[in-house]
């Protein structure tokens, strides 16, 4: 045998290995941490962290105000319309609908009706009635609908200095259905910066 050719064996036999070491080495975690907490990722955009802190500042804000209180009968009956999406993200409004129709049920203070809602669910409602008639024999009773909750979404981008500025803004508001008066309404402003940088701030 060569010197040359003990030389290559002799490497390809020390690199081979060391190759699938590093190969094996290279494995996935992953974990379960709190929506909520300091754990969670940010970004530049609306993360769960955001959707989160909404909520819980838009129901507080609505239920110190006392506008459920004053509803004809308790609990108030409300019917949640559409938010709508001004931002450039495709977000998911159903995530911050469903915080907020959850906060507010548990409240007692408030019945989330589906029947006067929009898209699938209406559906879903109108053909339970419809159903429950046909089996019973007797018209289901609708009830009558105090509120109505509906909201925007807002978007905002700043540049200065190699820095972007995203301001998101959560705006919500409480309509009388009886009267067509706003009763209540807030906004919830969220900025986020980035800056793209090797060193960082």
């Amino acid at each position: 045998m060569t010197t040359l050719r003990f030389k290559t064996i002799l490497l390809a036999g020390v690199i081979v290995p060391a190759t699938l070491l590093i190969t094996g080495c290279q494995t996935a975690e992953t974990r379960t941490i709190d929506a909520s907490g300091p754990q969670a990722l940010n970004t530049g955009g609306i993360n769960s962290q955001d959707w989160v802190n909404a909520a819980d500042q838009l129901v507080g804000s609505l239920l110190s105000s006392g506008a459920l209180d004053k509803s004809p009968v308790q609990p108030a009956v409300l019917a949640v319309d559409r938010i709508i999406n001004n931002t450039q993200l495709n977000i998911d409004t159903d995530l911050l609908i469903k915080k907020i129709r959850v906060a507010l049920s548990q409240t007692g203070k408030v019945a989330v009706t589906n029947t006067m809602g929009l898209g699938e669910r209406a559906v879903v409602a109108s053909e339970a009635a419809e159903m429950d008639e046909m089996t019973t024999g007797k018209k289901a009773i609708v009830p009558s609908v105090n509120f109505t909750l509906y909201g925007k979404l807002i978007q905002q981008t700043d540049r200065l200095n190699g820095v972007t500025q995203n301001t998101y803004s959560f705006q919500m508001s409480l309509v009388n259905v009886k009267t067509g008066l706003t009763v209540w309404e807030d906004d919830r402003a969220i900025a986020k910066q980035t800056k793209k940088s090797t060193v960082g701030w």
